[in-house]
């Protein structure tokens, strides 16, 4: 396997564009378009939210069929909280997509991002829909990984390129999230591309895999959004065939996984007001709910997070957050790391505040906690929690 340029173009039989419909202030790209020029097997993963948007109820719906042929996603809006307006609004913009591209309206994915209680402003995206199949082409991809962002600061694309029995498959990805990021299913949106040929139930389950594996493990904020969705396409066009319980399963699986492994630690790179990544590490836990439980703790923890922000050696706050999740363990037997130095055992804290400060000055921190109470593992990325996060998100609306 090996890294290639491309995101979401970078397998065969795909298109991609962004353009400005005018829904951002800034007149940036605001509408992304991806499109397979074959009939593409669907895997998709939403957000557990209770409180959806418009483009996730319609989503959910088409992409039961299992198959697809393109992905409008707009920026600017997230079309939530909107009622059954945003529901037509977005099944208006779907239609008018369709129509432009010659197919079926059930075959056309959408989604959207942005603030929550805006009606979606369906005449500026008619009429940039036009201009936006207009510009379609693999050398776009970067154009439409761009007009998906909202106060990211950078696109984020990844894409390998994998072998199986002597043949070549690409798998290609975009997403967006620097804010609202406490995953529950994927707390971003995000499309995957692959030439592969796969079934669409075994799509869906690498997909799941996949997301359970990365886009779960990453947190900027604690807070889950209502427009999440992780979308995968695959159209077929490289000739390799998937198949289930085989090497080609497990190759493919790899693959999905480099990609929204890579797109998740972008994503938590560029959180809002974000200046250090924490890798936190749970081993010695009695299961693996209590691992993931005990790292998602930490991860969130706003004291956690502010230390890391200022290089605060209160190192305390890790053994805090620790007891404070699910995982059942004995506080003597509890020891924390930080880039290999031990900082709290034997119920105490073992390292002093000039050393410590040294470990958590570093761009990315890594933490490793063992709870000595079994052989389960848990892990989450996340970033530090910034004056910058709160003037970000002080004034969003406005």
């Amino acid at each position: 396997m090996q890294w290639i340029p491309g995101g979401v173009t970078a397998a065969r039989g795909y298109l991609a564009a962004g353009v400005s419909a005018g829904i951002k202030r800034s007149r940036k790209p605001d509408v992304a378009l991806v499109v397979s020029e074959a009939s593409a097997s669907v895997g998709a993963v939403f957000t557990r939210n209770r409180v959806k948007a418009a483009p996730v109820v319609v989503s959910q719906r088409r992409a039961r069929r299992g198959t697809a042929r393109a992905v409008l996603i707009n920026s600017g809006c997230a079309n939530c909280l909107t009622g059954a307006a945003g529901l037509q609004d977005a099944l208006r913009v779907s239609r008018s997509a369709a129509t432009a591209l010659g197919i079926p309206e059930q075959e056309l994915l959408i989604a959207s991002t942005g603030l929550i209680g805006r009606r979606l402003p369906v005449a500026r995206i008619q009429r940039a829909i036009p201009g936006l199949t207009a510009r379609l082409g693999r050398s776009s991809h970067r154009l439409a990984a761009e007009a998906i962002l909202t106060t990211d600061r950078l696109p984020k694309e990844a894409a390998v390129a994998a072998t199986v029995n002597g043949h070549t498959f690409r798998v290609g990805g975009m997403a967006k999230g620097a804010g609202m990021i406490a995953p529950s299913m994927a707390t971003m949106l995000c499309v995957v591309t692959t030439d592969a040929d796969i079934a669409p139930a075994l799509l869906t389950k690498v997909l799941q895999r996949a997301t359970t594996e990365t886009f779960n493990q990453i947190s900027v904020d604690g807070d889950m959004s209502t427009n999440d969705t992780v979308f995968a396409l695959a159209n077929g066009r490289s000739g390799v065939r998937i198949r289930q319980g085989t090497a080609s399963e497990r190759r493919f699986t790899d693959a999905v996984v480099a990609v929204t492994g890579a797109l998740a630690k972008r994503i938590v790179q560029d959180g809002e007001g974000a200046t250090r990544v924490m890798d936190v590490q749970v081993t010695g836990a009695r299961s693996d709910r209590e691992a993931q439980a005990c790292a998602r703790q930490v991860a969130c923890s706003p004291l956690v997070k502010t230390m890391l922000a200022g290089a605060d050696p209160n190192v305390g706050r890790l053994a805090a957050a620790v007891g404070a999740s699910s995982a059942r363990f004995d506080p003597q037997q509890l020891e924390i790391a930080i880039h290999g130095r031990q900082v709290v055992a034997g119920g105490a804290v073992r390292t002093d505040k000039a050393a410590a400060r040294t470990l958590l000055a570093r761009p990315e921190v890594t933490v490793r906690i063992n709870l000595h109470a079994g052989r389960a593992c848990g892990r989450m990325l996340t970033c530090d929690l910034t004056a910058d996060y709160v003037r970000i998100n002080a004034g969003y609306s406005t």
